[in-house]
């Protein structure tokens, strides 16, 4: 109906379309709930160990079904949908992070005279100089672990050997959570991989240099906090790698367990690889990021509606945005004025030469350790099987050296076997 016309005329028949418009609200289905997908129930469940271990759906107060099976979690479908939804989280954190300089002084162990006493628990390496960003991530992952994050299958500390023992007095705190023992399998270790050091590395050496504009802006602290969150967001991303591989192996056992026992790490990544897929992912961050990281377009015009519609008001905005995603993919020119805060091909190769191959070779790893062998050295958590330097070479000459920003991209060259 167009409230613009006729207006005098028609107020009883607006009030018949407000009265049914809140008659319609009401007659909602609620049990098709707003706001995030369905996660891992143990996250906000209370419920015993053994329900959770049986991966029973448990119900809440009002008798509704609110838990999901461990067999939901692991599926693909379920994974996937946790995977995308993490892109906004890293894309809009590399974004924080590109309106920074470099700031290398914040990664030099000689950058800074005295930093304070070190956070969480004494080591051997006690003696060692840290960078601001080791001092500040130790401070994070010790308050963070007070709160129980690196119980969860999810996480991995970058300094798990720093980590506090909080040994806190019975009822205060929070709550233990009871994490069901069957989301991923404990054989070789498998289950605790983490390869944190090789991501550590390969964002301050790779990643940043394509994301920032090269010199010092003296804006260390916010740089350091936005690293953090960087980092964070990309470990949580690489790690769930973990659970692709479970997912794929309980889909075929016997396939996997042979290529092991042959020693086959080839033959293990290209079963696992979904070349389909990853080309999915790689066109939604490329989209996303020349979304979210520019301007809505002014030259669209939003609809002067006198009502509160939301519909309408989200689609305009859409379209702004979506007009302005396409004028940066299609027309390519990232000068000053159109580049935006990042440069849409730059996420690209963060995702191609970095993000999937880490966490494929996490799930190689996963793999060999599920089924009872260690795996290739290329694939220990020291080191990436391919090296993104030198993946993302031809590109970048093909994109004239631009970074994130539009400057000359300074990467660094290092070869993964002396990572």
């Amino acid at each position: 109906m167009n409230y613009n016309n006729n207006h005098n005329s028609n107020n009883n028949n607006n009030n018949n379309v407000k009265s049914n418009h809140i008659n319609n609200i009401n007659n909602i289905n609620h049990n098709n709930k707003w706001g995030p997908l369905p996660r891992y129930s143990y996250l906000s469940s209370s419920s015993s160990s053994s329900s959770l271990k049986k991966s029973t759906a448990l119900k809440n107060k009002e008798g509704d079904e609110d838990c999901v099976k461990t067999t939901d979690i692991l599926s693909l479908d379920s994974i996937r949908s946790t995977l995308i939804r993490q892109e906004e989280t890293i894309i809009f954190a590399l974004i924080e992070r590109a309106q920074f300089r470099q700031n290398d002084k914040c990664y030099d162990q000689d950058g800074f005279e005295n930093l304070g006493s070190r956070f969480g628990k004494t080591s051997n390496d006690d003696s060692n100089k840290l960078s601001l960003l080791e001092h500040m991530l130790m401070g994070t992952e010790a308050l963070h672990s007070r709160v129980r994050r690196y119980t969860s299958p999810e996480e991995h500390s970058f300094f798990p050997e720093r980590l506090p023992d909080f040994r806190r007095p019975k009822g205060e705190g929070l709550p233990e959570l009871d994490y069901p023992t069957d989301l991923l399998s404990s054989s070789g270790g498998a289950s605790s991989i983490n390869f944190n050091k090789i991501l550590l590395q390969k964002y301050t050496s790779w990643i940043l240099p394509k994301m920032s504009q090269p010199g010092d802006d003296e804006q260390h602290g916010s740089a350091v906090v936005c690293d953090i969150a960087v980092l964070q967001a990309l470990s949580r991303r690489v790690h769930y790698g973990k659970f692709v591989a479970e997912s794929k192996y309980r889909s075929d056992p016997k396939a996997y367990q042979q290529l092991v026992q042959d020693n086959d790490a080839d033959g293990v990544m290209k079963l696992l690889t979904n070349a389909p897929v990853e080309e999915k992912v790689l066109q939604r961050a490329k989209l996303k990021a020349a979304t979210y990281g520019r301007e809505p377009l002014s030259n669209i015009a939003i609809p002067n509606l006198e009502c509160n519609d939301t519909a309408s008001i989200v689609a305009a905005a859409a379209a702004s945005a979506a007009a302005a995603a396409v004028e940066a993919l299609v027309g390519g020119d990232f000068s000053q004025k159109k580049r935006g805060k990042v440069n849409p091909t730059v996420i690209e190769a963060i995702y191609r030469d970095f993000i999937i191959p880490l966490t494929k070779d996490i799930e190689v790893a996963y793999l060999f350790l599920r089924c009872g062998k260690q795996p290739p050295k290329e694939y220990g958590p020291d080191r990436m099987s391919t090296d993104p330097s030198i993946l993302v070479k031809e590109e970048e000459e093909t994109a004239n050296g631009t970074t994130a920003n539009g400057t000359t991209a300074t990467t660094t060259t290092t070869n993964h076997q002396s990572a």
